[in-house]
């Protein structure tokens, strides 16, 4: 997106403003208010806008700048090595390039010898610096603002993987990253909501916290634990592998997470299988460290204002970004709510690219004070739908306007209003024209869906194209159509035609939960689909039930049971269900075949699971009569937790629920 350079100016000027403060916050106060990922968005927009305009650089900009301020609490510490942070780089194409970069400088300073790489965990802890002379721990320093740092000695002194004394009376200076424990992390900020004391953000931001404590009891009371990396004043090293030996020797906690690499695709391969184990340690990770393992290629290369050029960080996948919301536009559901929906500035978070984000209702954009223009921070943790975090109000342009639902719907024109339900008024408002063209896209979206009849090849644009040929009115239509009225339109040829036919074909028979759920009954999902379907014999036998009949089926509700009933009473309902019948098989629900051996548990899962799906994990505990829930309780029996979990690892271990990984819950459910 090009830009013009006044733009610019306001833009890097904007954006400086905001990463000092966030800098600020985070490396000198200890108290971040925004995640890594999106300080490390705002911080490569705006290196990318001073590239892009060379004559508004600054050298005292964040991006040339390492670490933060000194604290006066704090002795300052002159460090006689200076102190860098590495570079970072979030695809595999940018870590090539800086190979490529990499190599040219090689070859200018007349090196033909190809590095190789070691590869380590990028820990998310504070950096400390610890001085040795003559074989004694003489001082330990935070890295400050990579010149000069603060004076921790004393509580570095009360950590027990840190030796006082080495094995031999030699003088080095020896870094190391400072992190707590997730397990520990949740139970101070358990203890502390409980004193109504401020939360630490993770466990970098904790260990923090506590080394830069002036009581160094409270330093002594926490569990710290350090790994370290590298050793400078050392003579006779000549690899990082050797390196890392070294400080072994020496009975310095080495990360054992580390691996030599013959070359980058070695190196992705590690990347690789971390992003996938990255919530699986007890200490954060953020990314991957890649090292040349030679050293004399390293003084080759040696550093750039702010960076070594022989290493790099290469950063796994966001869950929060920033990007720019675009436009405002409005979503019409199946059941008629107006969803507003912000258009992004397309943007990668969590390994896809995100262009979309509910905005929920107005008063969620109310409440975020969300405008066009405005730059935003975006929330993403595995397959949940991208959602706006906050306003970054410091970066939003001139003459932006607020933003108001319309009066009328966008699809059908017809007079928006909010649904009353008893005493209940909705906060979204909807467009009740059950004729409503957006709508009927919407249901014929759902019934086709995944979990409902399933099939495969009647996506989205496909119902679109059906239905604006007239191809199909109704749903029992989807089941009457035939490879002729097909094969000749856009988008599709003989196989596609009839691998489409084929789908249509095997989705004839069906579940009575699928199909009580492909109906889109408000309050009704998933679970509530199943415990219907087990308490009756049939599609019948269900036609047939009062809601006094289906309330008394367990874990229903009484908004559920009405719902449920007033579809089946509905006369239009009813015309399409007869007909729809004459096309499909509806079929009783599979009996649990594993006993009841989970009865009265509840299970929630969080995170990707890899040897099951989340799915076949939900069969696995509904078969032996057990409950899934989507959100954690002090009632939640067990959390099962895969990779990339979210927010509810913390919800479970602060509300002492026991915790599965995948591995676990599969012996549980092999020795039932």
């Amino acid at each position: 997106m090009s830009i013009k350079k006044s733009d610019a100016k306001q833009k890097i000027q904007r954006l400086r403003l905001e990463l000092e403060k966030h800098r600020h916050l985070y490396y000198t106060l200890d108290s971040p208010t925004i995640s890594d990922s999106s300080y490390d968005s705002l911080f490569t927009e705006l290196q990318k806008l001073e590239e892009e305009f060379p004559e508004l650089d600054n050298p005292m900009s964040p991006t040339h700048r390492v670490g933060g301020d000194i604290l006066s609490e704090f002795s300052k510490v002159v460090h006689e090595v200076p102190q860098w942070s590495f570079d970072n780089v979030f695809d595999y194409g940018e870590l090539n390039q800086w190979q490529e970069k990499m190599m040219r400088l090689l070859e200018k300073s007349d090196v033909n010898k190809t590095p190789t790489y070691v590869a380590e965990l990028k820990i998310d802890g504070l950096k400390v610096v610890l001085t040795y002379k003559d074989g004694v721990l003489v001082r330990a320093a935070t890295r400050g603002d990579g010149k000069v740092g603060e004076d921790i000695s004393v509580n570095i002194k009360t950590v027990r993987s840190i030796p006082t004394f080495l094995s031999e009376p030699v003088s080095m200076t020896v870094i190391g990253e400072a992190w707590i424990s997730r397990s520990q992390l949740s139970l101070i900020n358990k203890q502390r909501e409980e004193n109504g004391e401020s939360l630490y953000a993770n466990t970098r931001n904790l260990a923090a916290g506590t080394l830069r404590q002036l009581d160094s009891s409270v330093a002594r009371s926490r569990n710290i634990q350090i790994f370290v990396y590298d050793i400078e004043d050392y003579e006779g090293v000549e690899t990082q592998v050797e390196e890392l030996e070294i400080l072994k020797k020496f009975g310095f906690q080495v990360n054992k997470e580390s691996m030599f690499c013959k070359n980058l695709e070695d190196v992705e391969k590690f990347y690789n299988k971390w992003v996938k184990y990255r919530d699986s340690k007890e200490y954060g990770v953020d990314g991957v460290v890649i090292k040349v393992n030679e050293k004399e290629l390293c003084d080759r290369l040696g550093f750039t204002a702010k960076a070594p050029r022989f290493g790099v960080a290469y950063k796994f996948p966001a869950e929060e970004v920033t990007t720019q919301v675009k436009n405002i536009s409005l979503q019409v559901g199946r059941t008629g709510v107006i969803t507003p929906v912000a258009e992004l500035l397309p943007v990668l978070i969590y390994g896809s690219v995100v262009s979309r984000a509910t905005l929920h209702n107005e008063d969620e954009v109310e409440r975020l004070g969300l405008r066009v223009g405005d730059t935003v921070i975006v929330r993403k943790a595995g397959d949940v739908i991208p959602e706006i975090v906050e306003v970054i109000m410091s970066l939003r342009p001139k003459k932006t306007e607020t933003f108001s639902m319309p009066k009328y719907c966008p699809s059908c024109g017809t007079l928006l209003s909010k649904k009353i339900d008893g005493k209940d008024i909705s906060v979204a408002v909807y467009c009740l024209n059950k004729s409503c063209p957006a709508k009927e896209y919407q249901r014929f979206v759902y019934f086709v869906s995944k979990k409902a009849f399933n099939i495969e090849g009647l996506g989205g644009k496909t119902i679109e194209l059906f239905l604006s040929l007239g191809i199909i009115k109704s749903i029992p239509d989807i089941f009457k159509l035939k490879k002729t009225d097909i094969v000749d339109l856009e988008g599709f040829g003989e196989k596609s035609a009839d691998k489409l036919v084929n789908s249509i074909k095997e989705a004839r028979t069906v579940s009575l939960s699928r199909f009580i759920y492909s109906m889109g009954i408000n309050h009704v999902g998933e679970e509530t689909s199943k415990d219907i379907a087990r308490a009756f014999k049939g599609i019948q036998e269900l036609r047939e039930a009062s809601a006094e009949d289906i309330v008394k089926v367990f874990g229903i509700g009484e908004k559920s049971a009405n719902k449920v009933s007033e579809w089946f009473n509905d006369k239009k309902n009813q015309k399409m269900l007869d007909e729809l019948l004459r096309h499909v098989t509806i079929v009783e629900d599979q009996k649990p075949t594993s006993g009841d051996k989970f009865a009265g548990m509840t299970f929630v899962l969080t995170g990707s699971l890899s040897q099951m799906s989340r799915d076949q994990t939900k069969e696995a505990i509904q078969d032996r009569g057990g409950k899934v829930s989507g959100s954690v309780s002090k009632k939640t029996t067990y959390l099962i937790v895969g990779e990339n979990p979210g927010s509810k690892l913390s919800e479970a271990q602060a509300n002492n629920v026991a915790i599965l990984d995948e591995p676990s819950f599969l012996k549980l459910i092999a020795n039932l």
